[in-house]
C-alpha cells in the first residue's frame, strides 16, 4: 500500500485482500488487484517480485510495479477509436494499429504505411491520440513504429543486407527476401515533424537511386521535392548560429560535407540526386558518382541502347564500346572494416576494368566514366544554388 500511496497521491485505493502467486527457482511473483478513485472504469494489477540473489531461496530483493499506464492507454485507444478517430477520413483511420501487450507494459503500435502521404497521416494520428491522453504520465508511454515497405525495385547497392535509405530487407519464413523497408520508431519528446520530413527523404532519396517510382512517389512528387529542398538549402550558410543550421540540416536529403548528395538537371524533369565526393578532404575539387539504375536510366534518357534492368546491364557508349554494369561486380571483402579491401570493376569489351579510389559501394560509377559512355558532362548539370558546408557553391544552373 506504501507504494500505491507514494506514486498515486489524493487518490482513494481500493487494494485486493487476496493475491495471485508465482513461484520460481529464484524469484516469487505476487499480484493484486487495486481500484483508484479517479479511475472508476479502470482495474490495476501491482505486483511484488521477491528475487533471490546470490543463492535460490534467500529471497532478499524486493521491487514493485503497477500497470496503470497500460490500462489506463488501452481503454483510452478504444475510446479514441469510438470517438475523435471516426472525424478522419478513411485512408487515415485505416493506418491506426492496436498497442501488444507485454505483462505490465506496452509494446510500440507498429502503423503499416503505403505512400509518402501516409507519414503526415500517420503523424496527425498520433498527434491526436497525444491529446486526447492529455496526462503526460501516459504519452510518455506510448510509442510507434511506422514501415513503409518499399514498391518497386530493390536493388542491394549497399551490399551489407540493407538498401540504404532504407533499414531491413524483410526476410519470409523460408528464408527468401520479401523486399525491404524503412522504418522509424516515434518515442516521447522526439520531434515528429523533423522525423517525418526525414521519413519522406528517405522515401524519395531510395525511389532517385532505384531510379523508381511507386509508394505515391511519381515525376511529380519527385521534381516538387526536389524543388522544396533547394528552397531549403539556399538560406543554410546564412543561418546565425549552429543550433539553427542543425535544425535546418535535418529536413535536408541533400546533405554536402565531404560526401553527400546533390541534384542535376539531365534536360528532362525530374531533377536527378546522384553523390557528390571531394577527392580530397579539404581539396574543394569533386566527382559525382551514380548508382547502376542511374546509369542504366541515363544511357536510356541519352539515346544509348540498353539492354537488361537496373542492376546489370550492357550498353554501347558513344565511344564505340561495350560497356557492361552489375551489382554483382562489386566484390565485398569478409570481415574487413570499411571498403578499403572490397574491389569493384565493370567490364570494357568484355574485359576486366577496376575501378580505383573508391571510398563506398556508391562510388564506382563516377562522372568520368559517365561522359566516356554518354559523351555528356555531368557536372554542368548541377543545378545552381546547391552550397556545400565549406561554402563552396556547385552548379551552373539548370539546362
Amino acid at each position: 500500500m506504501a507504494y500505491l500511496e507514494k506514486n498515486y497521491p489524493g487518490q482513494r485505493i481500493v487494494l485486493s485482500d487476496k493475491y495471485e502467486t508465482s513461484r520460481g527457482l529464484s524469484n516469487d511473483i505476487r499480484i493484486w488487484t487495486f481500484t483508484l478513485s479517479d479511475y472508476p472504469k479502470d482495474t490495476f494489477h501491482v505486483a511484488s517480485n521477491i528475487s533471490s540473489y546470490p543463492f535460490p531461496m534467500m529471497k532478499n530483493q524486493i521491487g514493485i510495479i503497477d500497470d496503470f499506464e497500460k490500462v489506463v492507454i488501452l481503454r483510452r485507444a478504444k475510446e479514441f477509436e469510438h470517438g475523435p478517430m471516426k472525424n478522419f477520413d478513411a485512408l487515415t483511420r485505416r493506418l491506426w494499429a492496436h498497442f501488444p501487450e507485454l505483462d505490465f507494459s506496452l509494446k510500440p503500435a507498429k502503423l503499416e504505411l503505403r505512400t509518402v502521404d501516409d507519414i503526415w497521416r500517420a503523424k496527425h494520428l498520433i498527434d491526436a491520440f497525444d491529446q486526447f491522453l492529455g496526462d503526460e504520465r501516459l504519452t510518455e508511454e506510448v510509442q510507434y513504429y511506422l514501415r513503409m515497405y518499399m514498391q518497386g525495385p530493390c536493388y542491394d547497392l549497399n551490399h551489407g543486407g540493407s538498401v540504404a535509405p532504407s533499414d531491413n530487407i524483410a526476410i519470409d519464413k523460408s528464408g527468401k527476401k520479401k523486399g525491404c523497408y524503412i522504418e522509424r520508431r516515434f518515442c516521447f519528446g522526439v520531434n515528429r515533424q523533423e522525423l517525418c520530413q526525414q521519413f519522406y527523404n528517405d522515401v524519395m532519396e531510395f525511389h532517385q537511386l532505384m531510379d523508381s517510382y511507386g509508394n505515391g512517389v511519381n515525376k511529380e512528387t519527385f521534381q516538387a521535392w526536389a524543388e522544396n529542398q533547394l528552397r531549403l538549402v539556399k538560406p543554410l550558410l546564412d543561418l546565425p548560429s549552429e543550433e539553427k543550421r542543425d535544425s535546418l540540416l535535418k529536413l535536408l536529403g541533400v546533405r554536402h560535407d565531404y560526401t553527400g548528395s546533390i541534384f542535376i538537371d539531365t534536360g528532362m524533369k525530374p531533377y536527378m540526386l546522384v553523390t557528390l565526393s571531394e577527392k580530397e578532404e579539404g581539396s574543394g575539387s569533386y566527382n559525382l558518382f551514380f548508382t547502376y539504375p542511374q546509369l542504366h536510366a541515363f544511357c536510356l534518357r541519352s539515346g544509348l541502347q540498353v539492354q537488361g534492368t537496373g542492376d546489370h546491364f550492357r550498353v554501347k557508349g558513344v565511344d564505340g564500346r561495350h560497356y557492361e554494369f552489375s551489382s554483382q561486380f562489386y566484390k565485398e571483402k569478409k570481415g574487413a572494416i570499411g571498403f578499403d579491401e572490397d574491389v569493384c570493376y565493370f567490364l570494357r569489351n568484355g574485359r576486366k576494368v577496376l575501378v580505383k579510389g573508391f571510398y563506398t559501394p556508391y562510388e564506382c560509377i563516377s562522372d568520368v566514366l559517365v561522359r566516356q559512355i554518354t559523351g555528356r558532362d555531368v557536372k554542368k548539370m548541377v543545378v545552381s544554388g546547391q552550397i556545400s558546408l565549406n561554402g563552396q557553391t556547385f552548379g551552373r544552373g539548370p539546362n
